[in-house]
């Protein structure tokens, strides 16, 4: 920020001002950010990218810290670590530590660094119970097997592959972390007396692609990729190309199909991911490839990182073509059961719903397999009014100057809450508005978007709403009303359908437009009977809330 105390006096009609790059920097924010504030009214501009000193203070000594905006923005300030000065600490531990200390110092390590650090890095190193299990899926002959990790972190894979029963100078490591390196080469050492110089520090991707790596000469690879690092554009776009990986160019698909690059033909690739590579539509084109392979095992492992919301689920291949008997092992924390491979292939998107057991998934199987319809193509899509700071903005008393607005949580199964919550009619003051023809339709679906549930109201008033809800509009070109259509999203058998296929809590504009409409059947509906339907799918509900195929009482 500028000195005050030394700039030059200007005229009146001047003001001292700032680049909205330099309130970003004294902020700690994106410059996207402050262009939201400056529309949101925090911030005055003084001119083009350029924002009146006096607003900013303004902001800077009043606001900055104190409401929830700022406090999301700047979360990362509160959780940070001098990462040089913590690897210098821990290069000198390890020169002057006994081998017995080895295995604490890498836990030490691993609780040293930051949240914010690991959250940058998509670093969350494996428990060594979780690596354990990865091993019991490999039936040829261990001793002779050469394995590899490519993300090693402090060696967890590495020690428990020789507790499996493969030889140290069969190990290969890789990290971009020198410490995790030498602290993995030392633990190695440790347990077996072997000093290894096959675990080196080294970025596999860039690696693989340059073919640095021994191609073809690895058995086994089992590792935790990095989840989520930051790649540019132009790394995302080499990776892309030299892998072949279609649109999956997040970190975890990158190294999913770079292994499965390095190892030989009849070998095994498995991998610790986080939730969203099994359901999310990024990771499309990698689950594809996993199911071109035999898919040995899919495991959810609950949630084993205290600082992740998000659930860990590992996938283990062999790469080998797989046969009409392939048979999936399928574990949950309280669960375990045999799928065909062949039940995920028809699934929307190759989504990977392994918690679903194989009575449910013949269910969704035969309901793709009917003649349908989807709502790809056939609505327009909105967003609710995105106010950027909804504390400031929203009231719960109407006023003149004021309208009634809904939140997510107001919209039931084929219901509306009476409105609680008002905004002014000015809807310039906002951060992100959809175009009012949406709003403003004769008739449109409003659904919650934060929810496990499928709650659809049909609006023929013109509803407005904000953020937590979003709203469709179906086009002429699909042979159902509205209201019908909403009957169809809110009753027993959709939920359950799209619980079991997308397993999410967010209700996801691609997840809809996948979802089967049975046009054939529904065209003819005047209004929608579940009963009716149910017995067009051939399909029954049991005591328990699930559906099954009405073939299996013959």
């Amino acid at each position: 920020m500028s000195d005050l105390q030394t700039l030059p006096l200007f005229s009146d009609n001047w003001r001292p001002s700032m680049s909205v790059e330099e309130v970003a920097q004294c902020l700690n924010v994106s410059t996207a950010s402050v262009h939201n504030w400056v529309k949101t009214g925090y911030l005055s501009k003084a001119e083009v990218n350029r924002i009146t000193e006096e607003s900013f203070l303004a902001f800077r000594d009043n606001i900055a810290g104190h409401e929830k905006l700022t406090k999301r923005a700047n979360k990362s300030l509160a959780d940070s670590h001098d990462h040089e000065a913590l690897q210098a600490t821990f290069i000198e531990r390890l020169s002057t530590a006994s081998s017995t200390e080895y295995e604490a110092i890498a836990i030490e390590y691993e609780a040293a660094l930051s949240n914010s650090y690991k959250n940058k890095e998509g670093i969350y190193y494996t428990p060594n119970t979780i690596a354990g299990t990865f091993f019991e899926h490999i039936t040829t002959e261990i001793e002779n097997v050469k394995f590899c990790d490519p993300c090693c972190g402090s060696g967890n894979f590495l020690i428990a592959a020789i507790s499996y029963g493969i030889r140290p100078e069969n190990l290969y490591g890789y990290d971009v972390d020198p410490v995790a390196v030498e602290i993995s080469r030392r633990r190695i050492f440790e347990k077996t007396g072997f000093l290894s110089d096959n675990i080196v520090c080294l970025n596999f991707l860039e690696s693989a692609a340059k073919n640095e790596i021994p191609i073809g000469k690895i058995d086994v690879i089992f590792t935790n990729p990095p989840w989520g690092k930051k790649l540019s554009k132009t790394e995302k776009v080499f990776f892309s190309n030299t892998f072949k990986t279609g649109k999956s160019v997040d970190t975890c698909s990158l190294f999913f199909f770079a292994a499965c690059a390095v190892v030989k033909k009849g070998g095994y690739v498995g991998l610790l991911m986080p939730e969203s590579f099994f359901n999310v539509a990024t990771h499309q084109h990698a689950r594809k490839k996993a199911l071109e392979y035999t898919l040995i095992a899919l495991t959810d492992f609950g949630k084993p990182f205290p600082t992740l919301l998000t659930k860990a689920k590992a996938i283990i291949v062999k790469l080998a073509e797989p046969s009409n008997a392939t048979s999936t092992v399928c574990k949950t924390l309280t669960t375990s059961h045999n799928r065909p491979q062949s039940s995920f292939q028809d699934n929307p998107r190759a989504i990977l719903n392994f918690n679903c057991p194989p009575e449910s998934a013949d269910v969704i199987a035969h309901m793709m397999a009917l003649p349908h319809d989807t709502l790809s193509g056939h609505a327009r899509w909105g967003l609710g009014i995105v106010t950027g700071n909804n504390s400031k903005f929203i009231k719960h008393k109407i006023s003149a100057d004021h309208m009634p607005v809904y939140k997510g949580k107001d919209i039931l199964k084929g219901y509306l809450k009476s409105p609680s919550n008002f905004i002014p009619n000015d809807i310039s003051l906002y951060q992100q508005v959809p175009p009012l023809e949406l709003f403003l339709a004769k008739e449109k679906l409003i659904y919650k978007f934060i929810s496990s549930d499928l709650c659809f109201y049909y609006d023929k008033n013109q509803s407005f709403f904000i953020n937590s809800a979003n709203m469709m509009i179906l086009n002429d070109t699909l042979p159902i009303s509205s209201k019908l259509l909403c009957d169809l999203l809110n009753s027993k058998i959709m939920n359950w359908f799209f619980k079991n296929v997308f397993e999410t809590h967010k209700i996801l504009r691609s997840d809809l437009e996948c979802l089967p409409i049975h046009t054939n059947f529904l065209k003819n509906c005047h209004a929608f009977n579940e009963e009716n339907y149910l017995a067009y799918l051939g399909v029954i509900q049991d005591k328990n809330g699930t559906f099954r195929l009405k073939k299996q009482d013959m």
